[in-house]
């Protein structure tokens, strides 16, 4: 993983003055492409069953995507068949019936 600041260190002059540029003007390049590379991670990550650990069929129409958690710690849970979304919220069913 990179640091911003290695990130930064890293641009030649034409690119630093180019993002400044952007930062002046309200950075709209710079969130537009900061929000598609989390879109593509987010992706990344629906790519595995958080159950059995299969790959997902990213077209199929048996596969579920459970977002769940606080408003302000969502988390994403991608499955790919109901059987292990089921699997699923009985483990946290028994998780949340042993810690009341």
């Amino acid at each position: 993983m990179y640091k911003v600041r290695e990130i930064v260190g890293g641009l030649d002059h034409d690119e630093l003055v180019k993002l400044k540029k952007d930062l002046d003007k309200g950075a709209v390049h710079f969130k537009k492409l900061i929000e598609f590379q989390i879109e593509q991670n987010e992706k990344m990550h629906e790519s595995y069953c958080s159950t059995c650990q299969s790959r997902i069929d990213p077209y199929s129409t048996t596969n579920f995507t459970l977002i769940f958690g606080p408003d302000d710690f969502k988390k994403k849970a991608t499955f790919c068949a109901q059987d292990c979304l089921e699997f699923f919220l009985q483990k946290i069913k028994r998780i949340k019936e042993a810690s009341t």
